[in-house]
């Protein structure tokens, strides 16, 4: 596989990539939340959730691969998922109309709001530890930038539940990549590791957030077109 990286990468890629930033106990965190992730993917009750909810063809891609593959999914030394944060306080308050999308969950069960609570909470703790004590793996490992990298390692536990309660929070990471996601997943069910590396290499240089002003409800495909490696497992899912 080459090695290369392309011209835009962010910084600390080529890092990552080699295993000289995402330690052990960065995978094993990142895995755990990945698990739990997609398992809130799943969750019926959570279909319109804007947090946890994929196109169409990702989520039927999703909910078909069997247990294995979804382990293998989750297994990616990055998030599935993002974090957004809300503007510093001071210049915009919390509110629950202040979500990308504008569409706010159904009410949930107890034990279902508890556990997207405890996900929203566990990943922001993670978060902070990483930027308090690794310096730029939150932005290879949870694709947040610099300036959200500088703010979170200056949180407070306080201000951490704070922050939990903006209902932005959290999004799918790639949300204009589907053909990446398709291709994420399609790797994830094929038994040779080398297709998930490779998708992880291709990961780790795509953009993690849509453009300012992108319809991010809609979850639009990207226009460029990917291209996979010769006998690649391809996109996985119809774009």
């Amino acid at each position: 596989m080459d090695d290369r990286l392309p011209p835009n990468a962010d910084p600390g890629t080529e890092l990552a990539l080699r295993g000289d930033l995402l330690g052990p106990v960065i995978r094993r965190d990142i895995a755990d939340l990945n698990g739990q992730f997609l398992e809130l993917c799943l969750e019926p009750s959570l279909a319109g959730d804007p947090r946890f909810c994929h196109p169409a063809p990702i989520q039927a891609a999703l909910a078909g691969c069997p247990a294995e593959a979804r382990e293998r999914l989750a297994q990616c030394p990055f998030s599935l998922f993002q974090l957004q944060l809300p503007e510093p306080s001071g210049t915009a308050p919390l509110s629950a109309d202040r979500v990308a999308d504008a569409r706010l969950p159904q009410p949930l069960e107890i034990a279902t709001a508890a556990r997207c609570q405890s996900f929203v909470l566990l990943s922001l703790s993670v978060a902070r530890q990483l930027a308090d004590a690794v310096p730029l793996s939150p932005r290879i490992a949870l694709g947040v930038t610099a300036l959200v990298e500088t703010r979170l390692a200056a949180m407070c536990p306080s201000e951490l539940a704070f922050v939990a309660a903006w209902p932005g929070l959290i999004r799918p990471r790639w949300p204009r990549h589907e053909r990446y996601w398709g291709m994420l997943i399609a790797a994830a069910r094929q038994t040779d590791p080398a297709w998930l590396q490779l998708a992880h290499c291709v990961g780790l240089c795509l953009p993690t957030t849509a453009p300012a002003g992108s319809e991010t409800a809609g979850f639009p495909a990207a226009r460029r077109r990917t291209r996979f490696a010769r006998g690649g497992p391809g996109p996985g899912v119809p774009c």
